[in-house]
């Protein structure tokens, strides 16, 4: 399936699930406030790690390792199968962890006290979380993108309707439930779809693979360490900022970096399943050409959105919370900026995991380090503003770098042949 055919799917996708994501935080903002965002950012970013583990960080592997053998039924097996007993065991043991220390984590997280067996469901989804997000790399490797994406909508329609009366009926607590219920419906949808096609029960009948299980934690290292730096820098921005400016401004800004995720994810998931299994495939002159094609739509397309957000940004910070959060106002103008950079940095991301560069564990860990501090020095002299300043600030350098880094590829002349 060529390009523009992907784009077009997944851009149908991103509607479905931008408009059923407004609705949903519309009611979070209405029934859990402010507080309630900055409660559900922390267990999100929980979950998230959770299931960067869980997978052992194969999610790009897997996509690599099913597009170039789907059409070798042993060597896919072979790996199927081993992916599949190591995250069993793994995730396993995460959500046990999670079960007998449900109340530390918890305080530790959010400082609730009350809510104890709520969490204990998140950790019972730990497990179908994995499976389902490692089931959709397969779908995403083997290139099947219609299932992929009905998959996906019918998913998110049926979470976001369970989401919504949850939360109308039960307010935060009915957050909690969602949080742990949507891991299940997820996956039951998923089973459904690919019982009988695409996927094989003999994919996952075989032993357990020492060399392809190598071959595949090439990748680990670099998908957990992208996860565990951005939840872990979260976390910790998210409990710096309930200290110094309280729990309701960490609620302001968990909007605020929600309107920023809904903006780039519909920038970048049209190119997402189509970056990583090209940019394997392609050497130095191809490469070049196709980023700077890929480069020709992003960008234009990226700004003229941006524009367009910037200046409707009342009018939607309203649409998708309520008037309390008109205070995110001025911070999203640099919030839009630093995504505009980072959606186009991103190219060069992708372009790290496919070529397997370690460089990708430094780099993420210098973001990590570089965001976290400026947005605490910012915060204090700025104010409040200071945090989107930092997140502008920090993936400007981030572009800067990548650029450096990639030069001889991107911007040094090749001979002719």
């Amino acid at each position: 399936m060529n390009f523009f055919k992907t784009s077009i799917l997944s851009g149908i996708n991103n509607v479905i699930t931008m408009a059923l994501g407004l609705v949903t935080n519309n009611f979070i903002a209405r029934f859990a406030g402010a507080e309630g965002f900055a409660i559900i950012g922390q267990l999100k970013d929980f979950l998230k790690i959770s299931l960067s583990l869980g997978q052992l960080g194969f999610d790009k592997g897997i996509i690599k390792y099913t597009s170039v053998h789907k059409n070798s039924n042993k060597k896919l097996a072979n790996y199927l199968s081993t992916i599949f007993i190591s995250q069993l065991a793994i995730a396993g043991f995460i959500a046990l962890i999670t079960i007998i220390f449900n109340q530390e984590l918890l305080t530790y997280l959010t400082g609730l006290k009350n809510y104890y067996n709520y969490f204990v469901l998140i950790g019972l989804s730990i497990l179908p979380m994995v499976f389902y997000t490692s089931g959709m790399s397969v779908l995403n490797g083997l290139h099947e993108i219609k299932k992929f994406t009905l998959i996906s909508i019918v998913a998110n329609i049926i979470g976001s309707t369970v989401a919504i009366l949850l939360i109308y009926k039960y307010e935060l607590k009915g957050v909690l439930i969602n949080l742990a219920l949507f891991q299940f419906i997820n996956f039951s949808i998923f089973i459904l779809f690919v019982l009988r096609k695409p996927f094989k029960t003999n994919w996952f009948k075989n032993k357990f693979h020492k060399k392809e299980f190598r071959d595949l934690t090439r990748f680990s290292l670099m998908s957990i360490c992208g996860v565990l730096v951005l939840s872990i820098t979260l976390i910790a921005i998210r409990k710096y900022l309930t200290t110094y400016l309280g729990l309701e401004y960490t609620g302001y800004w968990e909007g605020l970096w929600r309107l920023s995720t809904i903006f780039t994810t519909m920038l970048t998931s049209a190119f997402g399943f189509y970056l990583l299994p090209t940019f394997s495939k392609l050497y130095t002159k191809h490469l070049r050409k196709e980023i700077f094609n890929i480069w020709k739509l992003t960008i234009p397309i990226s700004i003229l959105a941006g524009i367009l957000l910037i200046i409707l940004r009342e009018f939607v910070i309203t649409l998708v919370y309520t008037k309390e959060f008109l205070i995110i106002s001025s911070l999203l103008i640099f919030q839009v900026l630093g995504d505009i950079i980072k959606i186009n940095s991103w190219i060069l991301g992708n372009l790290i995991l496919a070529k397997v560069h370690v460089t990708f564990i430094s780099v993420q860990i210098c973001w990590s380090v570089v965001f976290f501090t400026l947005s605490i020095v910012l915060t204090q002299q700025l104010g409040f503003i200071g945090i989107a300043v930092a997140y502008l600030i920090t993936y400007l350098l981030h572009f800067i770098f990548m650029n450096l880094y990639f030069r001889k590829l991107l911007w040094r002349k090749l001979p002719r042949i």
